[in-house]
């Protein structure tokens, strides 16, 4: 069907909307999509079109791509399509109503010398985007800050790498988007409990996954070594959700495994630079010597949440298939905003930052520490770093607690949708670094005291 040039919609949605309306589940799974040269062609549009028309498939999970091949549909046989083909009706879930007392993930405390350089930066980069041709960064991101970067992560996190194997990405999700992209389909092996919505990410670029068990040292060798996926997708500086570091053992043995299988570990390095008792455990990539592990990170717990930036360390082997793919592609983050990194880094600003939230972020930690060790109705799962702990609040059903919790302006986060049969109900992930420590002093106390007015007597 041609494309209405005439229409409010943008070509590459048509393009889209036909492929994904034309779509039969019984008749064609894993059927190849035309190239995008030659669907181009055929509509008398640009490749861009195409493409982004064949991303939003791609985001959606209706296709899957194959490195040198090209774009398939996924088998979608169980999908219950029908005829009608109306405009889908979307129910919204509610925002929850803001409370005092919020432990929520991913959150982090503003401090006003590091928000103050930052807004410094991004002036810079403003002036210089006025005296000097525009900043247009390939994909792979600015060069200068690839640069910064792979100082920054010799020096602090033990990462040996070139400029050409960084990517700056949208964050840690996105680049551990890209690099399922270009992966061959497979296995990919993922902590229980984890980063929720994993599966399904994997599941849209043709992956399968399984679940690997975490134990006090980390993610289980055990049942890495008898379900043998092609990739493991592990935290072990810090993993998330439980904080479990992996000790030096279990790291040579993980990497000794892929070094005998051929296997790929991505090492997702979220909160390295938040431990409290000991110096930061080194990346699992700067032991490997094999060339056998990709490299997530972020800005995102150093700054600002909302910043949405981050980036991926490719292994030496796939840089060539990243460019076969993705060379032609726009840089992910804004220049301006990888310009105004840049000058952070380079002034010492982000250097300076992260000393000075580590410096209160462990005294947030030791407060918590503090005053949950001075209860019995709360279980709390210490590990000496990161930005959260998981507790565990047995005898108390859940709704009945966060129930009772709402209505004094406390929030808890419920662990249940991180974890495969999780072993019972009552497991929590509370994040502590959002709050300013006579909140955080406040909060708790007021956590416990409700637990302790629920508990059965």
């Amino acid at each position: 069907m041609p494309l209405d040039r005439h229409a409010n919609t943008p070509l590459y949605l048509q393009l889209y909307q036909q492929l994904r309306d034309s779509y039969d589940p019984q008749t064609m799974g894993n059927r190849k999509l035309w190239s995008i040269r030659k669907q181009a062609q055929n509509l008398a549009v640009s490749k861009t079109t195409v493409e982004q028309a064949y991303d939003q498939l791609l985001a959606e999970g209706y296709v899957y791509t194959v490195p040198g091949s090209g774009y398939y549909y996924h088998d979608l046989k169980h999908w219950p399509k029908t005829a009608n083909t109306s405009e889908p009706t979307v129910t919204c879930q509610p925002t929850p109503p803001p409370v005092k007392y919020d432990f929520r993930y991913g959150i982090t405390e503003q401090l006003s010398p590091s928000w103050n350089s930052w807004k410094k930066a991004v002036r810079e980069a403003l002036r210089q985007a006025e005296n000097q041709p525009p900043m247009l960064p390939d994909a792979q991101g600015l060069l200068a800050l690839r640069q910064e970067l792979v100082r920054f992560l010799r020096q602090t996190r033990g990462v040996t790498c070139r400029a050409e194997q960084i990517v700056i990405t949208n964050g840690s999700k996105e680049g551990l988007s890209l690099l399922l992209s270009i992966l061959p389909r497979g296995t990919v092996g993922i902590e229980n409990p984890g980063y929720r919505g994993l599966s399904d990410l994997a599941a849209g670029y043709g992956h399968t996954t399984v679940a690997l068990p975490v134990t006090p040292t980390g993610v289980s060798l055990t049942a890495i070594a008898a379900k043998n996926p092609q990739v493991v997708y592990t935290t072990p500086g810090h993993q998330f959700p439980l904080g479990y570091p992996m000790p030096i053992t279990q790291r040579l043995a993980l990497l000794q495994w892929a070094h005998d299988q051929q296997r790929l570990i991505i090492e997702d390095d979220y909160d390295s630079a938040y431990r409290y008792d000991t110096q930061p455990v080194p990346a699992l990539q700067s032991l490997a010597a094999d060339d056998q592990v990709a490299y997530l990170g972020t800005f995102a717990r150093g700054i600002d949440p909302t910043l949405r930036m981050g980036y991926l360390v490719l292994p030496e082997h796939l840089v060539a298939t990243y460019h076969a793919q993705y060379q032609y592609r726009s840089a992910m983050v804004a220049g301006l905003l990888q310009q105004a990194m840049v000058n952070y880094f380079t002034s010492g600003a982000y250097y300076r930052h992260l000393s000075r939230n580590r410096a209160l972020n462990r005294q947030k930690y030791h407060l918590l520490k503090k005053l949950l060790g001075h209860q019995k109705v709360i279980q709390p799962i210490l590990t000496g770093a990161g930005l959260h702990i998981v507790v565990r609040i047995p005898d108390i059903a859940p709704h009945e607690l966060l129930t009772a919790l709402a209505a004094v302006q406390v929030r808890l986060y419920p662990l249940n949708s991180n974890w495969q049969a999780m072993p019972s109900s009552d497991y929590y992930l509370l994040g502590f670094a959002g709050l300013s420590l006579p909140d955080l002093t406040a909060g708790i106390k007021q956590l416990i005291a409700t637990c302790e007015q629920l508990q059965p007597s």
